[in-house]
């Protein structure tokens, strides 16, 4: 994972146009070019403002550009946010895949490789870790 740090709307930006299963350079070409009916089709949430959103990073400074191509982590993340990202990179939806006890989420399914990679996006503020039943996790504020 790079050391590319992303707000969190230019975040889920990244992360709701990954989800529509295109190459990230076709990716990077369409939100380049400000036409986005390549991807709106294709995409988890079709009503997010992609222009508004890229106008943020450019304002703010996000590299959104180098988070596609070799990742990034979140600046910062709440809970809401960290339930979002779950459902657009994981497709993990709280009450059906995890239950939410406070600012901790439990019994969330990821294999290995995707503990992993939950950990390198929000690792800076949130604790993923193994819980008793070995295939799940739980996450949990760093700092309460």
């Amino acid at each position: 994972m790079s050391n590319v740090q992303l707000s969190i709307p230019v975040a889920m930006l990244v992360e709701n146009a990954l989800t529509s299963g295109e190459p990230i350079e076709a990716i990077i070409a369409c939100m380049r070019s400000g036409d986005f009916s390549s991807l709106l089709g294709k995409v988890k949430d079709p009503a997010m403002d992609f222009a508004e959103r890229l106008q943020t990073a450019e304002e703010i400074g996000d590299d959104w550009e180098k988070a596609l191509r070799g990742g990034y982590e979140f600046k910062f993340l709440h809970i809401n946010g960290l339930k979002r990202l779950l459902a657009f990179r994981f497709g993990k939806e709280a009450d059906r895949d995890y239950i939410q006890e406070g600012l901790s989420l439990r019994r969330l399914q990821l294999g290995p490789q995707d503990a992993e990679t939950l950990r390198a996006l929000i690792g800076r503020q949130w604790r993923v870790f193994e819980e008793e039943a070995h295939s799940e996790v739980g996450i949990e504020l760093k700092y309460k």
